[in-house]
């Protein structure tokens, strides 16, 4: 028997029971085109991170302002960089259908939602995390 990922157990009969399933022609274009998309992105999100951090007090000095100077800009741009890591580790794992891949994507997730609760966005966290394991517990069946 597969050992189940941290709150698995709980958030699957939620998204498998209670969510409309998608039909299988959009698992599909899911599986098949995602880790491609899912790769163009991190590497876009990456280079932003660069980007920012390149320019200084430009870009950085407005987000640490925005956040009113305290260390929860840094704990996102730490967790934006995990989680852009975690989906470049995840595309040929996702791309040869390998349940490690899909593992990785729930992991960054988890990642992400961490970030929204820690920075308090809360509505990120609900609709993200809501909208996020749906897909996720669609596609996992595709994945060996």
């Amino acid at each position: 028997m597969e050992q189940k990922l941290l709150l698995e157990k709980e958030l699957e009969p939620i998204f498998l029971g209670k969510f409309p399933d998608f039909p299988e022609e959009v698992k599909e274009f899911l599986v098949k085109y995602g880790p491609y998309l899912m790769l163009v992105a991190a590497i876009i999100g990456l280079l932003g991170l660069l980007t920012a951090f390149g320019m200084g007090s430009a870009a950085l000095g407005l987000g640490v302002v925005a956040y009113g100077g305290t260390g929860m800009f840094w704990v996102g741009i730490v967790l934006t960089a995990l989680v852009l890591i975690i989906y470049l580790m995840a595309f040929s794992p996702l791309r040869n259908r390998q349940i490690q891949g899909w593992r990785l994507l729930y992991y960054a997730l988890l990642l992400n939602l961490l970030g929204s609760l820690i920075q308090l966005n809360i509505l990120s966290l609900l609709i993200g995390g809501a909208i996020g394991f749906w897909v996720l517990f669609q596609i996992r069946n595709k994945y060996a």
